[in-house]
């Protein structure tokens, strides 16, 4: 009994001490590396922004953007808020997105959520100081392109559908505060 125990709880210990081995899982240090490029983002961030709504009416809007690691560095964690000022500051936009790296994948992952409870995995690319991301709706696509530098970010959203012109969706400029 006592064998059978005593194996059992090595079995058990095998797959574990096999995870914390792997590449990239025992000290989170290529986890990091990955999210390097995108760490100039940490900070609370400000700005104006002109947002498409209803019919395809664009209306400017104020665009609050949180970013902090979480997770020992390993995680990158966004939170934004937009807001009609003109409508007492009424929110239009409250979305979070967690960023990492997938040792599994060796690719960057993210994961968004916004307020109607509707999320999505999107591919995601960082080249530089450039942030792509999109994801398939119906009827076409919708793409972010974030351009940043240590103290500025400027984002656009299109909707594209193939034989269309891209579809303004939103143009957010924004200034870091700290």
């Amino acid at each position: 009994m006592i064998r059978r125990t005593v194996a059992g709880s090595l079995f058990l210990l095998a797959p574990m001490s096999a995870i914390a081995q792997a590449p990239g899982m025992a000290d989170g240090s290529r986890e990091r590396a990955a999210l390097a490029p995108l760490t100039r983002l940490v900070g609370l961030w400000e700005g104006d922004a002109k947002a498409m709504m209803g019919r395809g009416e664009m209306h400017d809007a104020k665009q609050r953007e949180v970013v902090e690691l979480g997770a020992g560095g390993t995680v990158l964690i966004v939170r934004g808020t937009g807001t009609l000022p003109q409508e007492n500051n009424r929110v239009i936009h409250d979305a979070a997105a967690m960023i990492w790296f997938d040792a599994t994948t060796n690719k960057l992952k993210m994961r968004a959520h916004r307020m109607e409870g509707v999320s999505v995995e999107p591919d995601i690319e960082v080249k530089g100081d450039t942030l792509v991301w999109g994801f398939a709706v119906p009827g076409g696509r919708v793409r972010y392109t974030a351009i940043f530098s240590d103290t500025s970010w400027h984002e656009v959203g299109h909707f594209l559908r193939e034989g269309m012109a891209p579809v303004l969706m939103i143009d957010m400029r924004l200034k870091k505060l700290k």
